[in-house]
This record gives structure tokens, sequence and C-alpha cells, in this order.
């Protein structure tokens, strides 16, 4: 079921053209986003900066993505709608990260997929699970240690943002951690991969990446 059939009608009034060349009509409207179709639209606008070798921000704003929001009604309301070829796997990836990020840092609480049979077209992009990780998970705002079990070690879950480094099976793994999800027998840290997508993990395998000491020789 779309989560837009019941928005409200436009509601329009007469105005003076902003250049004096006669009267228009202002219209404002609403429209429903949950967190992936947010992720979506600044996706769009900003996955071929990417490939065209500019970087992202850290952090973008509010009024940024308002901003954004606000640009393309109007693009759509005067009948303009870009297209361009569709992004390296590589870019993809990184640039869908980097916008689910994005949208839960500024929108604590917006839930991610409000249309569960919704399925987003992304080259080489597990949407689904990254999707289910980033719902079941919650944000940790510092570090939290649980104490120990008769059957575990006391177990660290880091701060979203935590540089972490995933060691099990003789293989390494490298991400920034998001939160923690509740399970059983233990809870689970949410990791988004640097190298692309984003699981559930054992808190026993995760160790935190410490920055290189300055006298330090690579």
């Amino acid at each position: 079921m779309s989560i837009n059939t019941t928005a409200p009608p436009a509601v329009a009034t007469l105005v003076p053209d902003p250049e004096g060349h006669g009267t228009v009509l202002r219209i404002v409207y609403a429209h429903h986003l949950d967190g992936e179709s947010l992720a979506f639209q600044l996706f769009h606008r900003y996955v071929h900066r990417l490939q065209d070798g500019a970087h992202l921000p850290d952090e973008i704003t509010r009024s940024e993505v308002m901003a954004l929001l606000g640009e393309q009604g109007a693009d759509c309301a005067e009948g303009w709608h870009s297209s361009a070829n569709e992004p390296a796997e590589d870019a993809s990836n990184e640039a869908w990260q980097w916008v689910c990020a994005q949208v839960n840092s500024l929108f604590r609480g917006l839930s991610w997929r409000v249309e569960p049979d919704r399925r987003m077209n992304i080259p080489g992009i597990d949407t689904d699970k990254v999707a289910d990780t980033v719902i079941r998970a919650r944000p940790l705002a510092s570090d939290v240690t649980r104490p120990a079990t008769m059957f575990d070690p006391a177990l660290t879950y880091y701060a979203d943002g935590t540089h972490v480094v995933m060691r099990a099976r003789g293989t390494e793994r490298s991400g920034h951690a998001f939160g923690m999800a509740e399970g059983s027998p233990y809870a689970f840290q949410a990791v988004r991969w640097d190298d692309g997508g984003a699981d559930l993990v054992a808190p026993h395998v995760l160790h935190r990446v410490e920055a290189q000491a300055a006298g330090d020789v690579a």
C-alpha cells in the first residue's frame, strides 16, 4: 500500500510573480516520506557528484534537505525531470551508505520502510538486508558495556560512528558502528561495512580501530 494514497489536497493561492510579470499560483502540498524514500531522493542528488570526483560532505543539515525537496517539487511542478546514466556500483554503494547515515542522524525516530512491499532498485546494494538492519538497530550515543554472565564475558557495544574491525575465521572487515539490536543470547552491534552493506555482528569479534600513534611508522 502506498503511503501517499491519502495525502491531503494541495492549497493554491494567487500571488504576484516574484519578478513582476503577472499573477501566479503558489501551490503548497504535503506528501509522506519514510526513511528509505527520503534516502532515495538524496541518493539521486549526490551519487553522481561522487562519481564525478567530488567528495561527499561529512554531514548535511535539515535545511539543506528541505531546500533539496523544495527544489525537486518545483522542478516537477514545471515539468522538468532530470535523468542520468546509472552510476557505477562502487559509487552507488558509497553514496547509499552515506545518505542512509544522514537520514538516520537528522531524523531520529523516522520509520525506515512503511511500505513493506516496496523495492528500491539501486545497483549492487542489497537494500532489503540493509533496511532490516537499520530497522532493528537503536542508536548509541556512547559506548555501552554489559556485565559478564555465566555464558559470556563482559560485552562492549560501541557508540555510533566508531570505526571498528571484525576479526573472525581468519578474516578482517572494517566498518562503522551505528547502534545495537537486542537478540538472543546477547545483543548485536549494527555495523555499516566500509566495502558496502550492513550487518548485525556478535560483539565478541568486534574491536575498536585505534588511531595510529604519531610516532608509529607505517
